[in-house]
């Protein structure tokens, strides 16, 4: 048996669709849609109103998530095991996605591709990689359509990629990026292509011995956008 998914589904008379996920083992595909608003993907400690977040463990593993309406969440607590490739699609407003892997540094997440597309305004999106032990080989790719949404990632990764493409107005985006790499490859490169009025941009870049790299194309009226790279010198901010 290559692994166990235990996944239940949840439809109340006053409740809206819930889904809860315990998974392990290698080798998983996962396809979840939802329609509709003030949907929930979590763990199976959840209950209606309350969430908790979902477990998958296991080696190459592909998980689609698909929410389409407002107020929805999703939410997991430390995916673990390399190989990883997951597609996310948020349509709609005010919804909640909060996405980690290995973040106690116990497992290894390392060859991660995840692609995120999101239209809709009042969003917040909170993405965490790696902390406490590189993320190698990473692939993280983010379209953003819409107004007023909130980004935080916090990325410990050598041989990292990152296109993030914003449109809209009155978007937060904090980013903080750091790793340790020597040798060939062991480098970070950030891309940004903004679009919009009142956008508030901070990008740090924080690798040791590795080679930061970041291109900004913008083209957004009133907005603050900060950038540091420290490889080890004096801290400094915006």
């Amino acid at each position: 048996m290559r692994g166990l998914l235990l996944l239940m589904a949840s439809f109340g008379l006053w409740a809206d669709n819930e889904i809860y996920i315990d998974q392990s083992g290698d080798n998983a595909s996962i396809d979840i849609e939802q329609l509709g608003g003030s949907n929930m993907i979590g763990g199976l400690s959840s209950t209606s109103g309350s969430l908790t977040a979902a477990i998958l463990t296991g080696g190459s593993m592909t998980l689609d998530i698909n929410q389409i309406g407002s107020s929805n969440k999703f939410l997991t607590d430390g995916i673990l095991g390399a190989n990883f490739t997951g597609f996310f699609e948020f349509d709609g407003d005010s919804n909640d996605f909060e996405f980690s892997m290995d973040t106690s540094g116990l497992n290894g997440a390392d060859f991660v591709n995840a692609y995120v597309d999101i239209t809709g305004g009042s969003n917040a999106f909170d993405i965490d990689l790696g902390q406490l032990s590189d993320v190698s080989y990473l692939d993280l790719d983010l379209i953003v359509d819409g107004d007023s949404n909130d980004f935080t990632f916090d990325i410990d990764s050598t041989n990292y990629t990152s296109y993030i493409d914003i449109f809209g107005d009155s978007n937060t985006m904090t980013l903080t990026k750091s790793g340790y790499g020597s040798g060939t490859g062991s480098s970070g490169y950030f891309y940004l292509d903004l679009n919009g009025s009142t956008n508030t941009v901070d990008i740090t870049q924080s690798s040791t011995i590795a080679l930061d790299y970041l291109k900004i194309e913008s083209d957004a009226s009133n907005s603050n956008i900060c950038v540091v790279q420290n490889d080890g010198g004096t801290t400094t901010s915006c």
